[in-house]
């Protein structure tokens, strides 16, 4: 692996998450095709194991609240990935006292109960995937602490209230595969913000994804899997796919 595959604190902002366009949704297929060239998971299956989209659309926040019984017992393990997925710790935590509690559950009633003040505090929804009730906590010491690689890379999802009220979500991992990973871990926290940005009634503001440690792949996969000439054929597909869109938004 070379030093340039890898960059510490990449930030991305997506000012619009939730639109699609015929330019994002051909990237998605040719990234989609690349992916499961070489027996990855699509970008869907990345996104889902972030927000269960599927069971929203089917049934609502009920749906994705039932998702530790409903979904999750049917999902085959990696044998060296047993930590879970994170839309299980979004959805379901267990207490010291051994009760258990709903995150996003949790901090959609939180935003709710202070959407309804005049004056609404801004910066006080976390789901951090670790221990207070009212976070959105993604990061277990008791679990996750030995891990090396292996284990969960988003650690914190940070929920704010914008000027105009609209939802901003901050993402933070401490370690993302750009290839594999990027593209679905977008897919996946932008279905997460507009849910909860529909349950209490208010507009999706900007998503901002911040990889403390970026890297273009794990040097193990790339070697077992593609080169960087292949990379760069899917690059070039993308590239092709918005100079078409500009293309024709000028001729429209």
């Amino acid at each position: 692996m070379e030093k340039e595959d890898r960059i510490y604190n990449l930030i991305l902002e997506v000012q619009q998450p939730g639109a699609a366009t015929p330019a994002s949704r051909a990237i998605e297929q040719h990234v989609d095709q690349f992916l499961r060239k070489y027996d990855c998971q699509p970008n869907h299956t990345v996104a889902e194991t972030i927000f269960p989209a599927a069971e929203y659309v089917r049934g609502g926040l009920d749906a994705v609240l039932a998702y530790p019984t409903t979904v999750y017992p049917f999902i085959q393990p990696v044998p060296a990935n047993r930590w879970g997925t994170y839309a299980l710790r979004i959805t379901e935590r267990k207490c010291s006292d051994g009760s258990t509690f709903r995150p996003l559950e949790a901090l959609i009633d939180k935003l709710r109960r202070q959407l309804a003040q005049k004056a609404p505090k801004r910066a006080v929804y976390e789901l951090d995937l670790m221990s207070e009730p009212l976070d959105l906590k993604l990061y277990e010491a008791d679990v996750d602490r030995n891990n090396a690689l292996g284990g969960q890379c988003l650690s914190h999802l940070s929920f704010k209230l914008g000027p105009n009220r609209e939802l901003y979500l901050t993402a933070i991992y401490r370690y993302q595969w750009f290839v594999q990973k990027a593209l679905g871990n977008l897919l996946g926290l932008a279905r997460l913000q507009d849910c909860v940005a529909r349950e209490v009634g208010i507009s999706v503001g900007p998503l901002v994804c911040h990889a403390t440690l970026a890297i273009l792949e794990d040097e193990k996969v790339q070697k077992g899997t593609w080169d960087r000439a292949a990379l760069e054929k899917l690059i070039g597909r993308c590239e092709q796919s918005l100079a078409v869109a500009k293309t024709e938004a000028v001729a429209a």
